[in-house]
């Protein structure tokens, strides 16, 4: 059945809600040719989701009655990605998949190392972008709730954000480290998960010893390196797999 996203759909009127967004109603309308009467699903991106039915396809709204809730159990931990940016479209190749494995928050970063540099004018703008496809991703995945997209930030800002009541691991190139199923296997029950991704070229000494002064441990992701998307792949689907399977 076809998703549609409503955020807060349900907490402004358990019954009724409708679409205002013009790419929303575009699709509906032209691309799924659906019409009064057939049957929806809508989710609003915090775990809840209810069948629907159209009641009135105009211009500028859709409207629709709304069947019963269901609403999806909060799962721990809250797993998140604190990814350097790659070069071209991988960042949102790494915002769809990881959306798809479970993942509830991603925090693009620059580093010392990230080549790409977002002017500040165009940070609102990118974010927006990002977010878009986070929605789209739970969409085709089914999934009811739709990962926290921070906004672009500092390596150093998004270290100084740790949760105190989480485990962080920081994969690196460097020596004396467990690998990432030891270092997953020695947690008891962590409220959040965060990793933290670095550039191609991986994190500098001074990053790596920073994240671990706020408590990240370095970590070894096998004998292969990886690229920036397939590390941030690999991480979410082990944790998932891990914590949640």
């Amino acid at each position: 059945m076809h998703r549609f996203y409503l955020p807060q759909a349900f907490a402004k009127n358990p019954h009724q809600g409708e679409i205002s967004d013009a790419q929303e109603i575009h699709h509906l309308k032209d691309v799924l040719r659906l019409k009064k009467g057939d049957a929806v699903t809508l989710f609003d991106g915090e775990g809840q989701q209810a069948p629907a039915t159209i009641l009135k396809i105009e211009p500028a709204r859709v409207v629709f009655q709304i069947g019963r809730v269901e609403v999806e159990p909060t799962a721990q931990p809250r797993i998140v990605l604190a990814c350097a940016i790659p070069k071209k479209s991988k960042f949102e190749t790494i915002i769809e998949k990881c959306t798809e494995l479970g993942v509830d928050e991603i925090i693009p970063l620059t580093t010392e190392r990230t080549v790409i540099k977002v002017p500040k004018e165009q940070i609102a703008r990118k974010t927006e972008r990002y977010r878009s496809v986070a929605v789209n991703a739970a969409k085709q995945s089914a999934r009811n709730t739709v990962p926290r997209i921070r906004t672009i930030c500092s390596f150093a800002e998004a270290v100084g954000s740790l949760p105190d009541d989480g485990a962080a691991f920081i994969p690196t190139l460097g020596e004396k480290k467990h690998h990432l199923r030891t270092a997953l296997q020695k947690l008891s029950n962590p409220k959040t998960l965060t990793f933290f991704i670095g550039p191609e070229g991986d994190f500098t000494d001074r990053e790596v010893e920073l994240a671990q002064k706020k408590g990240a441990a370095p970590i070894s992701l096998g004998r292969q390196v990886l690229k920036v998307d397939t590390a941030a792949i690999t991480v979410t689907a082990a944790a998932m797999i891990h914590f949640r399977s």
